[in-house]
């Protein structure tokens, strides 16, 4: 199973991510009993390249699937997506929910042999937040003593709710209580990073594997910032090494299903995604795996002054014109689920009443040709009777698949309106909408953690993600509410982001959610102890072995 594969290519799955989902159907089993393999050396796909493995900078699912291996933070998730102790040994929280103290475990290093410390951790942290080296994903230690107001230029860093009292210890200070915050510690985003070593790298950090060290079990080799393969091998001083069974895991960018399909059937390729014909064509393949994804797949809209798509009745008559059914039976037709809502199904449940969002939210957005024709006559009378507009895609399978039906279905439906589809590399798709340059877009996002919070800052006026350019007062005024006064209030803070959900899609029709997706693999069914976490990452090859 260890040919070598020249395979230079681009990507597989198409649209823009951030974390992972929930099993169902036929799942892989974790902890398998079986006999160790001789040769614990696999290949497998990756559905693009990777785009930054500065951590502070990460933003697509499919790099912090390899990040998840490489940078390991306070805590990690174990097999059932529970946070549970990583480089920290515990964590005291005080009673009010306020103040979490970490103590690190001892003996913890770099790959490079230097100690992991509490000031490794106060530095990544800060660099997140600095308005200098801010990284998209600030936004999750807003929650942190005047951490928003740092990375908005309001206040230095220093005032910072985070201190290290000594290489061991490292304090964290809350505004409000924020039961998921565990979670959110569990994902590379908040991982470490040594600053001697940053600063002696300087431009040259992160930009290939020679110029970074890690803390996780996986070290990278053979990579760059063109690379379409790589290579992890075990991390030899990593605390948990000797849990580390595979020794070396090829990965090779892939952007055709059937090559990847046919590459697992020859015994070259351990793993590759599949999805639409190929997941019914193959469904019974011993080594076919199957899980829900909570991600929200959806068609965004730059609603920049004086475009088009500024005016809402556009939007409402697109909104309502697409058949979301037809889309996941009869174009997918690979396990997933329409959606009409910003939040998927599965990601928070009312503690009190255990109703997930999803159900309790209702539905938004709903197809209804009759409805979407007549906004469609409204915003004509305002833009006149033929307007064109592009329609920004991932330049793989899906993105190819999804577009055209898109396109189709807005055509048919709204007489007069031309739909161009401008396909371009996953990464570039990435740096095109954070550039503002597109009229419409098909995006999507996973949850990064239980937070619902981490959707609905998406059109959060002053959020980094907000591409659209989205306003809305009393939006931004009720995801602020929902996230601190009524953080501890389950009720009230689901009333405020239903009211919220209801003002960006039904109002507004600032997004159209098209479909919850579901994750579909090959994978040779010697590899026993893979893990599929809720959050993070597609999936983890820490426990993974290969078995006899």
């Amino acid at each position: 199973m260890k040919k070598k594969l020249l395979i230079v290519s681009a990507i597989l799955t198409g649209l823009v991510l951030t974390a992972c989902g929930e099993n169902d159907k036929k799942e892989a089993t974790k902890t398998e009993a079986g006999t160790i393999a001789a040769s614990q050396k696999i290949e497998i796909s990756s559905p693009a390249p990777l785009s930054t493995l500065d951590t502070t900078q990460t933003m697509d699912k499919n790099t912090f699937t390899i990040v998840q291996h490489l940078f390991e933070g306070l805590y990690r998730f174990d097999d059932d997506s529970t946070p549970i102790p990583g480089l920290a040994e515990n964590v005291d929280i005080s009673e009010d929910g306020l103040t979490y103290k970490f103590t690190l475990k001892d003996d913890i290093e770099w790959s490079n042999g230097e100690p992991i410390t509490a000031q490794d951790f106060l530095y990544s942290w800060k660099k997140l937040v600095t308005p200098e080296t801010i990284g998209p994903n600030a936004y999750l230690l807003d929650n942190v003593k005047n951490s928003k107001a740092i990375r908005n230029g309001e206040k230095p860093v220093d005032e910072i709710g985070l201190s290290a009292p000594s290489d061991k210890e490292f304090v964290v200070e809350l505004e409000q209580a924020q039961p998921s915050f565990l979670t959110v510690v569990s994902i590379g985003w908040l991982a470490p990073q040594n600053q001697a070593f940053v600063e002696e790298q300087g431009k040259d950090y992160a930009t290939d594997s020679d110029h970074l060290i890690y803390s996780g079990p996986f070290i990278l080799t053979d990579w760059d910032a063109s690379s379409d393969t790589w290579t992890l091998k075990q991390n030899p001083e990593y605390y948990d090494a000797d849990e580390v069974k595979l020794e070396e895991v090829k990965v090779n960018t892939i952007k055709e299903e059937n090559t990847g399909i046919n590459l697992y059937q020859s015994g070259d390729l351990d793993l590759t995604r599949i999805s639409g014909q190929y997941v019914q064509q193959y469904s019974d393949d011993p080594g076919y795996i199957t899980y829900s994804d909570v991600a929200n797949y959806y068609l965004d809209f730059n609603k920049k002054a004086g475009t088009p798509l500024a005016n809402t009745h556009l939007r409402k008559a697109i909104s309502q014109a697409i058949d979301k059914d037809a889309l996941t039976k009869s174009v997918l037709n690979d396990g997933s689920k329409p959606l009409n809502g910003l939040i998927p199904r599965n990601l928070y449940k009312n503690p009190d009443t255990s109703e997930d969002f999803r159900e309790f939210s209702g539905d938004q957005s709903v197809y209804d040709v009759k409805k979407a024709q007549e906004e469609w006559k409204k915003a004509q009378a305002d833009l006149g009777d033929k307007i064109k507009l592009s329609l920004l895609v991932s330049d793989d399978d899906n993105g190819k698949k999804i577009s055209e039906y898109v396109q189709s279905q807005l055509q048919e439906n709204l007489n007069g309106l031309e739909i161009t589809i401008n396909a371009q590399p996953r990464n570039n798709v990435l740096q095109t909408r954070k550039d503002k340059d597109y009229e419409l877009s098909l995006s999507g996002w996973i949850a990064g953690s239980s937070d619902l919070d981490s959707y609905f800052n998406l059109y959060a006026g002053d959020s980094a993600y907000n591409y659209g350019s989205y306003e809305n007062a009393d939006y931004d005024a009720l995801i602020t509410d929902a996230r601190t006064v009524n953080a501890n209030t389950p009720d009230k803070q689901f009333e405020n982001y239903k009211e919220a959900e209801e003002i960006l899609l039904s109002q507004d029709a600032a997004q159209v959610p098209l479909y919850q997706s579901a994750s579909n693999y090959l994978i040779n069914p010697s590899i026993k102890g893979i893990s599929y976490h809720l959050y993070g990452d597609y999936f983890n090859l820490r426990n993974a072995y290969l078995a006899e």
